[in-house]
């Protein structure tokens, strides 16, 4: 039992291995919850696209301050249980935010939709219901 307790508390602790910008995303479960939603794009279709995932680290360089040489500690990040946790209570940390942050999150999500020419029909459901969960 007492394993279990510290298996909570280090996912839920700060993560000093990671500085700058990724600690301080660890640290923020409302831009961790922007940055998984954007990923899903990405994921939408079964298939990593590579023009999606760059328009996906092109809004993370932009909006978040994420540098190109951090993507992979980020995909790590994103794989991660305190990604995971955040990740079930996404669209609750995600409502907090103002209308203008909200249509900002779902812009991003059409671009990373668009990076590939042609918008696939699980794009668009996926941010279709995005757009109704977050009330735009």
């Amino acid at each position: 039992m007492k394993g279990i307790f510290a298996a909570i508390a280090r996912m839920c602790a700060p993560n000093p291995l990671a500085p700058g910008v990724l600690g301080q995303l660890a640290d923020n479960p409302v831009a961790l919850a922007e940055i998984l939603v954007l990923f899903r794009v990405v994921l939408a279709d079964g298939i990593v696209q590579p023009s999606q995932l760059r328009a996906f680290e092109r809004i993370c360089a932009e909006h978040f301050g994420i540098s190109p040489q951090d993507m992979p500690e980020l995909h790590a990040l994103l794989d991660s249980p305190k990604a995971r946790a955040c990740e079930a209570e996404a669209f609750t940390l995600l409502r907090q935010l103002d209308t203008e942050a909200r249509t900002t999150l779902l812009d991003g999500m059409m671009r990373i939709a668009n990076a590939t020419g042609t918008l696939d029909e699980r794009d668009d459901r996926l941010i279709r219901r995005t757009a109704g969960l977050l009330g735009l």
